[in-house]
């Protein structure tokens, strides 16, 4: 390329032939509108010019060929004071017209945007685009985009900026520009220390070549716009950094968005690594949802890295991820605030069963209380080994082995074996959807009857369970096991299951919630006869009394409220709505109603057993009448909210009929009592309150 200096394009700009410095007709018009100052502006941006080898057809755009020459386009880009936004995308491969194009390049005082993205070696475009970023008074972004800076480009970039007289500059992007190490970033970190104005620096290298000082040097002047998707999840990576993450609410990460909670919506965008880096910092949050990971290998590794760093974590909830356990483990293995983790439909192999419960076992802070593995393909091996890791976790109150087919009765008898050998206070147990069998369900309960602390077990849709495996149950019900919700959802018990359930509950006294799907559970009105014996045996006062007044709830109908007291979640019958018991007798929701009021076997008594006999009290004279009285005082007189038919009126009249009939005795037992004295010797019997304390 011949040589030129200034006075040589002065010379020659007004009358030189664009068309023979040119390769088109249409780049000859962007150079007629750059000499002429007539740069047409788009919607989208003001001032823009797009220099590219390759068709892209939009704005202002120079598709450069062979023919162009760049000494002139270099000349009127530098000579033109309408140009804001330059976009170079392409430079030539000759050094000469590379010269010549930045040496005019630098005069330009308008352009307030320098976007270069071009792989190039950073010793062919730095030092020659150092002067551009020294003297042009107006420049207030530079992306740098694929150049190969290394460090010693790295080095002189950050001279040039600490060069720079006006400190405009309001945005910095570098990304994919092999900075090689932290140093080099480092000193173009301390370039920036004088630029007041700068809002935004993006800085993105690939994440292989990422450490924890790479982060923590950007983490406080990253641009957060530039490392997601929206300004949704900015906000989240936000407040995640500067820790004024709100302590009650969980953070769900999932390729979906929501209203219903604090969701970071993964798209394309997104920056892993610094995901993980701010959740791995943060001190302030205690749930975390998992239910995406991104596809790319590095990515997963990356956001894993920073993760398995944070300690603030109580409750970990990985759904629908295909995830190396191994990964988790130093996590697992570190948190001590962990007290839930739950894996849903995470595909767990033998050989992440393995790494699972070696990050359990080297786990030193036993701390968990709620363990879920649902919908995980275990096999009964993989059960056994996890259940094997978790010997002396006595924190353990909830345990859910859900949905996994494989496991079996095998699966039962490892369960079995750590529930009574590592003394877990297990408080839930969930076990349904897993193929269990009658046998396997023999084999559940015969270690169950020493869970000293069982609340909840679930069973259902455990279709294989007849009612032999049911009548196990009674085990259950009559041991030292606390049991209050028991659900058997989606199983076929039919009336012979029924049977089995009222034989082993008669006498049980801690079962509250019997939760069946009444339109499938095959029960008949001979089944329904059977809960209704239970609940209220109408064959005399003793049998109503010893008729079951604990169990609650029969049915599907159910929802969970919050504990006012910040305890666990509250079982409630009937939908929100208020209706109750659908596709049960009215002959048993009557009962499971009254069993809801705090003097249910009076109720039952006073409801079924109109009339009283009372001669048997003659024998204690009218010492029983405070006592026959003080039984209807405050029970008569308050409303009984679930006994519509049972009237204040109606208890009233049976309370006087009851003492009318015992004072009309009176006299007999007065004569009777006079002539007694006669022929007695004088021991009076003692009245034993306790005798009669059932009624």
């Amino acid at each position: 390329m011949e040589s030129r200096d200034n006075n040589y394009y002065d010379l020659r700009a007004q009358n030189v032939k664009l068309e023979d410095i040119t390769s088109s007709a249409h780049n000859a018009k962007i150079l007629r509108m750059l000499r002429d100052d007539d740069l047409a502006s788009t919607e989208e941006e003001e001032g823009a010019l797009y220099i590219v080898d390759y068709t892209f057809d939009h704005g202002n755009t120079i598709f450069v060929k062979e023919g162009d020459d760049w000494g002139w386009l270099g000349y009127f880009i530098g000579r033109n004071k309408q140009i804001r936004n330059l976009h170079l995308f392409y430079l030539p491969e000759d050094g000469d017209q590379v010269d010549a194009f930045m040496e005019d390049i630098k005069h330009n005082k308008s352009i307030e945007c320098l976007d270069f993205q071009h792989k190039i070696e950073g010793d062919s475009i730095i030092d020659r685009l150092a002067p551009f970023i020294i003297h042009n008074t107006n420049l207030k972004q530079l992306r740098l985009f694929e150049v190969d800076l290394g460090f010693n480009c790295a080095h002189r970039l950050a001279v040039a900026l600490i060069q720079r007289q006006h400190k405009s500059l309001t945005r910095l992007s570098l990304k994919y520009n092999n900075l090689l190490s932290n140093i080099a970033l480092e000193e173009i970190i301390g370039a920036l220390s004088g630029y007041t104005q700068l809002v935004s620096l993006y800085v993105e290298e690939n994440l292989s070549r990422r450490d924890q000082k790479y982060y923590d040097m950007l983490a406080h002047i990253i641009d957060l716009k530039c490392i997601t998707s929206s300004k949704k999840n900015a906000e989240i990576l936000r407040r995640l950094r500067d820790d004024t993450w709100d302590e009650k609410e969980d953070l769900f990460i999932a390729d979906y968005d929501s209203d219903c909670g604090e969701y970071f919506c993964s798209e394309e965008g997104d920056d892993w690594g610094w995901l993980g880096y701010f959740i791995g910092k943060n001190k302030q949050i205690r749930g975390l949802n998992l239910h995406c990971l991104p596809e790319e290998e590095d990515e997963v590794d990356a956001f894993m890295e920073s993760l398995c760093r944070n300690q603030s974590i109580e409750r970990l909830d990985i759904r629908r991820c295909d995830i190396d356990i191994s990964s988790l483990s130093p996590f697992i293995i570190n948190s001590r605030n962990l007290r839930a983790l739950e894996l849903w439909n995470v595909d767990i192999s033998l050989e992440n069963a393995s790494n699972l419960a070696m990050a359990l076992s080297r786990r030193q802070h036993k701390s968990l209380t709620r363990f879920v593995l649902s919908r995980n393909n275990l096999s009964s091996e993989a059960l056994a080994e996890i259940t094997a890791a978790l010997t002396g976790y006595s924190s353990l109150e909830s345990f859910s082995v859900s949905g996994n087919v494989l496991i079996g009765r095998d699966g039962c008898v490892s369960l079995g074996a750590i529930i009574r050998v590592a003394a877990l206070h297990l408080e839930q147990v969930f076990h349904d959807d897993d193929d269990l069998d009658d046998e396997g369900l023999q084999t559940l309960v015969a270690a169950l009857t020493n869970a000293t602390t069982l609340q909840l077990l679930a069973l259902s849709s455990n279709r294989s369970i007849t009612a032999a495996g049911l009548r196990a149950l009674s085990h259950l019900f009559s041991s030292a096991c606390p049991l209050e919700t028991l659900f058997l959802e989606d199983m076929n018990i039919g009336d012979e299951g029924a049977e089995a359930l009222v034989d082993g509950l008669r006498g049980n006294t801690t079962l509250k919630h019997l939760v069946l799907t009444p339109d499938s559970a095959g029960i008949t009105s001979t089944g329904w006869a059977a809960f209704s014996r239970l609940l209220c045996d109408t064959s005399s006062i003793n049998n109503t009394y010893r008729s079951n007044h604990t169990l609650e709830h029969i049915g599907d109908d159910y929802h969970y409220v919050s504990d006012p007291f910040g305890g666990p979640k509250l079982f409630r019958s009937g939908n929100y709505s208020g209706g109750y018991f659908p596709g049960i007798p009215p002959a048993v929701v009557q009962y499971l109603k009254i069993n809801k009021e705090n003097y249910a076997a009076k109720i039952k008594i006073g409801r079924c057993h109109p009339d009283i006999p009372v001669e048997v009290f003659f024998g204690y004279k009218l010492k029983f009448l405070p006592f026959l009285v003080s039984w209807f005082v405050g029970f008569g007189t308050r409303k009984c909210s679930n006994c519509q038919n049972a009237t204040t009126r109606e208890f009233q009249r049976r309370e006087l009929s009851t003492v009318y009939k015992f004072i009309r005795g009176m006299p007999m037992l007065a004569v009777d009592g006079q002539m007694g004295l006669k022929s007695r010797c004088g021991r009076k019997r003692k009245f034993n309150v306790g005798e009669y304390a059932e009624i």
